[in-house]
């Protein structure tokens, strides 16, 4: 079974750690998430953005890791920022009643 499309967009700044899935967030993707994630939570940060802008699909894995995320920079004492995605993203959110419970937020205007 081929992998589906998939990377990772990392920066970090001075306070900030910023990733950005780019393609499809699954089961055979996530690991690549969690891992940046634990990673990003196991260092002192005081923000982590994730950026979903850039996810074509997201599967219940996926809404996993978000949750996963959520408390992971909550145990940290890390500001949690998840910018909303598309429409079919946010309908995933919407869909699974997870929405509600995450820190979403509209990305900054450039």
């Amino acid at each position: 079974m081929p992998v589906p499309d998939f990377d990772l967009r990392v920066v970090r700044s001075d306070s900030r750690l910023h990733i950005a899935p780019v393609g499809e967030l699954d089961i055979a993707t996530a690991p690549q998430l969690e891992e940046a994630i634990s990673k990003a939570t196991s260092e002192p940060v005081a923000e982590l953005v994730l950026d979903l802008r850039e996810l074509t699909f997201m599967d219940s894995t996926g809404l996993r890791t978000l949750a996963q995320a959520n408390l992971k920079a909550e145990q940290a004492g890390t500001a949690l920022s998840i910018w909303r995605g598309s429409r079919q993203i946010e309908r995933v959110l919407e869909i699974s009643g997870l929405g509600p419970l995450l820190p979403l937020a509209d990305a900054p205007a450039n």
